[in-house]
């Protein structure tokens, strides 16, 4: 099985070489998998591109692509998945943050319940096992409970983390989904995505993870999320109604 790993940049000089460098450990012993990792970078003005360059002069599985201009965490996404369906064979893609969040730990799991028959498989914190570190501000907490609150409640109460930003999926599906249709370029892409592949009926895990907060660098949770995903959900669920209804 070969697996995409997407990694989406923006002045992350303090974390990349440590985020692929953990993740180069667990591909190391991981030999049932084919693994690479793409880095797709927004136009960074620090050294995020140039430690990436560095690296790949020594671990040959990765790839660096990018934007000429920051588009939002959405769009850099899309982008990226886009050239994995183009250009690669890959059977499953990561999203994976880049700023030492998510851990690589949990892919094994993540990649077990692949093989168990999931077609999507989302790292989630509000499942049995799953946690946020204690030193995440309280406010980010809320906001991002909230957040996840209003999603399960237009759409579904059958995922517990729908704004999980840690999930593997299959590339069978992401194909099926119009990619260039999402409605948002920034985080509640991610609401709207896992919508799609449920519509498409994907099944659909949860496997508990920790998140983790940053340790360098400023958030870049944009100020507009709850809006923004407000707008999202309440579209999703009114298209939903008006198909019902045609």
């Amino acid at each position: 099985m070969k697996i995409t790993i997407i990694i989406p940049t923006y002045n992350e000089e303090g974390h990349i070489e440590s985020t692929i460098l953990l993740l180069e450990d667990m591909i190391a012993k991981s030999p049932k998998y084919d693994f690479s990792i793409l880095v797709f970078d927004s136009n960074s003005n620090d050294r995020t591109p140039q430690i990436v360059k560095d690296l790949q002069q020594q671990f040959k599985n990765i790839t660096l692509i990018g934007e000429e201009q920051k588009s939002g965490l959405g769009s850099a996404y899309v982008k990226a998945m886009k050239y994995v369906i183009q250009n690669t064979d890959a059977d499953i893609v990561f999203e994976f943050d880049a700023d030492g969040s998510h851990q690589p730990r949990y892919i094994p799991d993540m990649l077990a319940a692949i093989d168990q028959g999931s077609d999507v498989v989302m790292g989630s914190r509000y499942v049995k096992g799953g946690e946020i570190s204690a030193d995440w501000a309280w406010y980010r907490y809320a906001i991002s409970a909230l957040g996840n609150w209003i999603a399960r409640f237009f759409l579904t109460w059958k995922i517990k983390d729908i704004t999980s930003g840690f999930r593997a999926t299959k590339t069978s599906y992401l194909k099926k989904v119009s990619l260039d249709n999402l409605l948002s370029n920034n985080y509640a892409y991610k609401i709207q995505l896992f919508w799609e592949l449920l519509q498409l009926g994907a099944k659909i895990q949860e496997v508990p993870i920790m998140f983790i907060d940053r340790e360098h660098g400023i958030s870049k949770f944009p100020k507009n999320n709850i809006v923004d995903s407000l707008r999202v959900v309440i579209t999703l669920r009114l298209r939903k109604i008006a198909k019902f209804f045609s």
